[in-house]
């Protein structure tokens, strides 16, 4: 690699159960079924609309790259944080009662993405608050972060 090449790495892993996809396509195919053979009822729509909760926002995908970290639930971005506005990275186990539960959770210095407790990527941000989410491989997302910001 000469002087002025620029640098290129990527990172990316999904987080959560692997049982919400299928589970959540389950639902809302037996609600569409059971609505076309009976006639369609409240909780034949709730049933549906759990269901494609469950497939929407049933996992988390981040992405570690030389402009930041993006962390999205199935195609919609969640957060994206620009390489300048991290400050550190690390990765350490998270508990629930750290993140203040499942799900996206907004708390006083600290935001958090999580569908279990577990290792987890802790970013300080330059505004001086935290973000969380849990991940498999953390460590290896963190490295990247602190290796890509020193430019080595």
């Amino acid at each position: 690699m000469t002087p002025h090449t620029p640098r290129r790495a990527a990172w990316s892993r999904n987080a959560g159960p692997a049982w919400c996809a299928p589970v959540g396509v389950l639902l809302v195919a037996a609600s569409g079924g059971l609505a076309y053979v009976t006639s369609v009822s409240w909780w034949l729509l709730f049933t549906a609309f759990i269901g494609l909760l469950l497939v929407l926002f049933g996992s988390t995908r981040v992405t570690v790259d030389a402009g930041g970290v993006t962390v999205s639930s199935g195609r919609l971005p969640i957060r994206r944080f620009r390489s300048d506005q991290i400050v550190a990275a690390r990765s350490g186990y998270a508990r629930l009662a750290d993140l203040g539960g499942f799900g996206y959770r907004v708390m006083p210095g600290r935001h958090s993405v999580s569908l279990r407790p577990g290792d987890a990527l802790w970013l300080v941000l330059s505004s001086g608050r935290e973000f969380v989410v849990t991940v498999d491989d953390a460590g290896t997302a963190a490295r990247l972060i602190t290796d890509l910001s020193e430019g080595h």
